[in-house]
C-alpha cells in the first residue's frame, strides 16, 4: 500500500516541482539548515537557548534515529524494492525507518518552537513548514515511506520538546534566553 502511495505521487512530477523538491531535501542533507540556525541562534544572548536546543535535538535524533534504530529495524527504501522509478537525487545510504530528514528537521524545529520567548514563537512557523517541505521531499523524491516520514516527523518532536525541557532546566542568566 505504502509503494502504491509513493508511486501515485510520481504522477506529480514537474520540471519546476522536481527542481523545488530536490532543493529543498538538499536543505535537510547532513542537517545544513538546521545547524546553520542553531549556532547562528547561539550568538545572540536572546535566542542562545533556542539554538543550544536545535543542537541538542539534533544530536538527539542522530543518537537515536541514525546510530539506534535505522540499524535495529533495517528497513530497505522503496528504490531497493522498485527500480523502475528513476531517482532525482543521488541513492542515499543507509536503511529508510524512520526518516533522518524528517526526524531532524522536526526535532529542530520544535526546539526552537519549545524554546523562543513567548512573544517570539511565531519565528517557529517557517521552521514547522520548512520540516513539513522537508518530510515531503523524502516522499516525492521516493527515497522513504510514508510510515518512514511520519514515524521520523514523531520521534523528532518528541527529542526536541526533550531537548527544550532539559535546556530549561539548566540555570541561565535572567538576562538570556
Amino acid at each position: 500500500m505504502e509503494l502504491d502511495i509513493l508511486r501515485a505521487l510520481q504522477e506529480l512530477h514537474t520540471p519546476m516541482l522536481d527542481a523545488l523538491m530536490v532543493g529543498v531535501t538538499a536543505l535537510g542533507d547532513h542537517s545544513l539548515a538546521w545547524l546553520v540556525l542553531g549556532c547562528a541562534l547561539i550568538v545572540p544572548r536572546r535566542t542562545r537557548r533556542a539554538g543550544a536546543a536545535i543542537l541538542v535535538a539534533l544530536a538527539f535524533c542522530t543518537l537515536v534515529v541514525d546510530l539506534a534504530l535505522k540499524p535495529l529495524v533495517a528497513r530497505p527504501r522503496p528504490f531497493m524494492l522498485d527500480g523502475g522509478v528513476e531517482l532525482l537525487i543521488p541513492k542515499p545510504g543507509g536503511w529508510s525507518f524512520p526518516s533522518g530528514h524528517s526526524a531532524k528537521s522536526f526535532a529542530a524545529a520544535t526546539a526552537l518552537a519549545a524554546s523562543l520567548p513567548a512573544g517570539s514563537r511565531r519565528f517557529a512557523v517557517p521552521a514547522v513548514l520548512l520540516a513539513t517541505l522537508i518530510a515531503c521531499s523524502r516522499l516525492y523524491l521516493f527515497v522513504h515511506f510514508p510510515t518512514d516520514v511520519l514515524a521520523g516527523a514523531a520521534i523528532g518532536t518528541v527529542l526536541g520538546v526533550a531537548a527544550a525541557r532539559i535546556l530549561r532546566m539548566l540555570p541561565c542568566s535572567s538576562r538570556g534566553a
